[in-house]
């Protein structure tokens, strides 16, 4: 079931990001691109176990909700692309706003929201597209 991040900050995330995409340091967009890449690249490969690993908690949790079953278990049953911002695919844009990023990449359209973890980046949404109503739906929101 798709899930709306909440307008408020999918608003105020994207209007951050706008404003300071061309002021992201290359290698934090390459670091956000790479753990979009390491989520989709698990989830391609069947590796539920990974993917949580790149998740944040609550994204986490999200899963076990919405699933009934283990993280690692539920993200494979989730309807989430396996494409789109993977290494098989070109990223076509990743936006970085202090501890905020968002990865959209070729393919299907849909984009993923991380978050900052210490010197990591952790997937907080995934499997979102922007719908004319709201600024995203997702598959899977750890807002």
């Amino acid at each position: 079931m798709k899930r709306r991040v909440p307008a408020a900050v999918a608003v105020v995330t994207a209007g951050l990001l706008t404003l300071s995409a061309c002021s992201g340091g290359g290698s934090t967009r390459v670091s956000a691109a790479d753990a979009a890449a390491d989520f989709t690249s698990a989830l391609a490969d069947h590796r539920g176990d990974r993917a949580c690993r790149l998740l944040v908690p609550d994204a986490r949790d999200a899963v076990e909700s919405e699933t009934h079953r283990d993280c690692a278990g539920g993200v494979l049953e989730l309807d989430l692309p396996t494409r789109g911002a993977a290494h098989t695919e070109v990223v076509t844009q990743t936006e970085v706003s202090g501890r905020a990023a968002i990865v959209r990449g070729d393919g299907d359209g849909s984009a993923l929201f991380l978050a900052r973890s210490g010197s990591s980046w952790l997937v907080r949404a995934a499997g979102c597209t922007a719908v004319a109503d709201a600024p995203f739906d997702c598959v899977l929101d750890g807002s």
